[in-house]
């Protein structure tokens, strides 16, 4: 090995590093693997692991998001944007009246 132990301590920094990749290669090999779950779109039997984007019952291939189905924005109009504000006022008063009544 290019590292030994003298009186409890590494002799270089290199013996370091490889002391860090045995222990590593030790933890990975021993350790629980990531639980196997199995897809609920195409059956594929997959590794779920931290991070991972999408859904947790569902493949790394079968998460990707579709880009065909894309919503576009419309336009809102005048009287739309004012209804919608008004709603918006009402229901803020709405919350604030339930909030802060006083029940004698």
């Amino acid at each position: 090995m290019p590292w030994s132990l003298e009186h409890g301590r590494l002799r270089s920094t290199e013996g370091l590093v490889s002391l860090h990749r045995l222990r590593l290669e030790l933890y990975h090999t021993t350790r629980m693997a990531f639980p196997l779950k199995v897809c609920v779109v195409c059956s594929e039997e997959f590794e779920l692991k931290p991070g991972k984007p999408g859904f947790a019952n569902r493949c790394p291939a079968c998460s990707e998001p579709d880009n065909e189905g894309s919503e576009t924005k419309r336009s809102v109009d005048a009287d739309e944007r004012r209804s919608q504000t008004e709603a918006d006022a009402a229901r803020r008063r709405a919350i604030r009246d339930l909030l802060y009544r006083k029940d004698g």
